[in-house]
């Protein structure tokens, strides 16, 4: 008779996860660091730490971001714009915009072409101006197919009020 063969038994691995420092995979899942990065087994930090620190660098991020944002567009606009004419070209209408710089600091905007007459689902077309300076205005024109070619009324918001 031979003895029967007990069925071998399976073992789990325990997860693991790469070194926070070198990269090398294999750490257990309760250590942040590797023997090679820790070869005196000092105490680590948690994964609420670590957790944490990556958390902070990233909110102190988005803070650096906004307060430069704000030093590069201080003193930029307001924008008044203005519709001077509406004519219909081949395949749509070319609009003529006044827009005047009202800030400190030269600037380029984006302006909002509408319906004059605000409607449910209106259409509307965004253009973006070239650079102006400080307390003063430009004039330009620009081709729009989204208004059909029949000329209607049609109003501007340029940059944010």
């Amino acid at each position: 008779m031979t003895p029967a063969s007990a069925p071998a038994v399976r073992r789990e691995l325990e997860p693991t996860h790469p070194c926070i420092r070198c990269g090398r995979d294999g750490v257990p899942a309760d250590a942040g660091l590797c023997e090679l990065c820790n070869p005196l087994e000092l105490s680590q930090p948690s994964a609420t730490q670590m957790h944490g620190i990556a958390a902070a660098g990233i909110l102190g991020f988005i803070v650096v971001l906004a307060v430069l944002g704000r030093v590069v567009l201080a003193g930029t606009g307001p924008f008044a714009g203005q519709i001077t004419g509406v004519v219909s070209t081949a395949g749509g209408l070319s609009v003529t915009l006044d827009v005047a710089n009202e800030g400190t600091n030269a600037s380029a905007t984006t302006c909002i072409i509408s319906e004059a007459v605000p409607r449910f689902g209106a259409t509307s077309e965004s253009v973006q101006t070239a650079r102006i300076a400080a307390g003063s205005s430009i004039s330009f024109t620009t081709t729009t197919t989204r208004f059909g070619s029949e000329p209607i009324g049609l109003t501007v918001t340029c940059g944010s009020r």
